[in-house]
This record gives C-alpha cells, structure tokens and sequence, in this order.
C-alpha cells in the first residue's frame, strides 16, 4: 500500500467519527423519550388520585402511552449503542463475546430490522389507545391501523423469507 492510499484511508476511516453525533442524537432522544413517557405515567397517577368518581377515571390511556413512550426510547439507546460500537469503536474480542445478542449490531440492514420491529410494536399500541379512547364506539374506518400493521408485517416477514439481512433471526439467534 503506498503512503498516499495510507494516508486517505486514515482519513475516510477518520469521518466515521462524525457517526458519534448521531449517536449522541439518538441518545438525547431515548432521554426525551424517557421524560416524556415519565410524564404520562405522572398524568395517571394523578388522574387515579383526584378526588372524585373512581369509575370517571381513566388512567389506561397514558400508561399506554407511557409503555409506548419507554417502548421508543429503549430503541433509541439500542441505536446509540449500535451506531457507536457497531460502527465508530472496535471491542475487544473478550468483550464483544460477553455481549447478548440483542447488543451485538453487524450492519445497518440490523439496525433498520429493529427499527421496523419497533414501529409495528407501536402502531400495536396506537391502535390499543384508539378502542380505549372508543370507550365502546368502534367503527369500521378503525380497521385501517391494524390492516396497516398486518400488510407492514407480512411485508417484513417476505423479506426475511426472500433471505433478506436484518430480520429478527438474521443472526440465527433471534436475539434482540
């Protein structure tokens, strides 16, 4: 290798440092996330301890949304993780043997696999929020979350059936 391929190689491989400031990104996110869904559980719990009516209460919708609040946050640390670790520092083999499945990121295509595992996760639970806030009145117009969750599904399930990279069991271990 000549010095000046040397050279623009520790270059480029140089910028994979600005990959930190997504990471970073990705981190504050799971933070917010984190406050936010916090905030929702604070809102029922003061709902649950007004005085008044007990069955006026209804504390089911910001638990949900606080599980879905958690939910997204959990995911935005597994992508801080896995962009830092995964694509910025290099692990000692000791180390990246003890990690579990779920924390050992071999490329994007992982990270999207997660990514869309997480939005049908919470498309689930919007919809769970809808028939709460129903309170009894469906309508056939809210059959379109969940015929949307199942066509997002099956979609994903063809593409790791055709071999695709990043499916739940892409690792062989289904670890995440």
């Amino acid at each position: 290798m000549t010095p000046g391929t040397r050279t623009l190689l520790s270059f480029l491989l140089g910028l994979r440092a600005i990959m930190l400031i997504g990471s970073a990104g990705a981190m504050v996110g799971a933070l917010l996330m984190f406050l936010q869904g916090g905030l929702y559980l604070y809102e029922a719990w003061h709902t649950l301890m007004a005085p008044g009516d007990v069955a006026e209460r209804q504390v089911t919708v910001p638990v949900l949304e606080a599980v879905d609040a958690f939910l997204f946050g959990i995911v935005l640390v597994i992508f801080a993780y896995g962009i830092a670790i995964g694509f910025v520092f290099t692990l000692p083999e000791t180390v990246g043997k003890s990690l579990p499945n779920w924390m050992k990121i071999e490329g994007v295509s992982q990270l999207k696999g997660i990514l869309s595992e997480v939005v049908i996760v919470v498309l689930i639970v919007i919809f769970a929020r809808v028939v709460v806030e129903a309170n009894g009145h469906l309508q056939w117009s809210m059959l379109v979350l969940p015929a949307s969750i199942l066509m997002i599904a099956v979609a994903l399930r063809m593409i790791e059936l055709a071999g695709g990279k990043g499916g739940p069991n892409a690792d062989g271990g289904g670890g995440h």
